[in-house]
């Protein structure tokens, strides 16, 4: 047998080469490749992470990636100093305000807002076909480097090459990672703010209801319901963290949707958050959506203090956006008729004590 060793090995190294999958490439040559690439000479670029916000809708988008995960690097320190030093901007004006009580109440009928969604969609079918569409996804570049990522941002850390300690995805998808950080405007653009902006304007102070963002925002995208609840939750989160962001026009032209006795409580928190853990529900398997929603009202409770409301909102959003899910899929957003209740908004008993 050993005599024909020198015969046989390399007639079974060619048999290999010939079996592996053609144009197959190291793990050696895909990292070189990677590190000659714009991603990476972001990611190693500067000391201090930069500023990027796409201008287009890109589905993928390496250059974008690179900035928010040098980005995403900042966020634990944030966190830390405005949890025990100083308070987010936005709840600073809070203790000033007058005292008001919260409801224990679930402001939004899911029924009712899924018909009156399935009716506007009846109403301009067969111009616009409803598509669930597809989501802003992590880039090659991106989802090759997160493999090492932190361990290397790390590296670079100790080197004094980087600023800040890196933070890690925890293998989550860059559409939650946007959402949590309220970054959805500026690294998953849609193309469609600007022209919503404009048409939520011309509605007067509390004259939007959530059926109305909706409408505008789904004719806008031409019936792609991802790109329809994005576009509302990037007009609703630009900047979500700059001082007295209540007396924005845009915020003024919202419905207070909030069940208090008095309209003091976060109700810009409470559009973005609905609209937010819909659209990600929506994307996502049963269940899962409810689980992140729950999860960041349990976070919530020791970064911003209890707020039943704000709870309520995120849990049954979840909800509203898995229903949307499966309404579409058995395309029961034509089954349903006049003789189904739209009137989602559900009285604020508070409001009459």
């Amino acid at each position: 047998m050993k005599k024909f060793l020198p015969v046989l090995l390399p007639v079974l190294a060619l048999l290999l080469c010939a079996l592996a999958p053609a144009g197959q490439t190291r793990p050696r040559d895909r990292r070189q490749s990677l590190r000659e690439s714009e991603f990476f000479r972001i990611i190693e670029g500067s000391y201090e992470s930069g500023m990027y916000r796409q201008d287009s809708l890109m589905l993928t988008d390496p250059v974008g990636d690179a900035y928010m995960l040098r980005k995403l690097d900042t966020v634990p320190v944030k966190l830390l100093r405005h949890l025990f030093v100083t308070p987010l901007p936005q709840l600073e004006d809070r203790p000033e305000k007058q005292p008001y009580k919260t409801a224990g109440t679930v402001p939004i009928d899911n029924d009712r807002l899924l018909n009156k969604c399935a009716e506007i969609m009846r109403s301009h079918f067969p111009d616009i076909f409803p598509t669930l569409g597809e989501e802003h996804k992590w880039s090659p570049e991106a989802s090759q480097y997160l493999s090492y990522g932190f361990w290397h941002r790390l590296g670079r850390h100790w080197a004094g090459k980087q600023k800040d300690f890196p933070a890690s995805t925890f293998g989550t998808s860059k559409l939650l990672v946007c959402l949590a950080c309220g970054w959805t405007s500026r690294y998953c653009v849609t193309g469609r703010e600007e022209a919503l902006r404009e048409r939520m304007l011309t509605y007067p102070d509390r004259g939007i209801e959530p059926h109305n963002l909706f409408e505008e925002s789904y004719v806008l995208n031409r019936g792609n319901l991802y790109l329809t609840f994005l576009t509302c939750e990037n007009v609703l989160t630009a900047m979500p963290f700059r001082p007295r962001r209540s007396d924005d026009p845009i915020q003024r032209r919202l419905a207070y949707i909030r069940h208090d006795s008095r309209e003091l409580g976060d109700n810009y928190g409470a559009w973005y958050h609905f609209f937010g853990i819909a659209l990600y529900s929506m994307m996502r398997p049963d269940n899962i959506g409810v689980f992140v929603a729950d999860t960041e009202s349990f976070g919530s409770f020791f970064y911003e203090g209890p707020d039943p409301q704000e709870d309520r909102i995120n849990h049954y959003g979840a909800i509203f956006g898995s229903r949307f899910r499966k309404m579409l899929e058995d395309a029961a957003w034509w089954l349903t008729g006049p003789q189904d209740r739209t009137d989602y908004l559900v009285p604020n008993n508070l409001l009459s004590l």
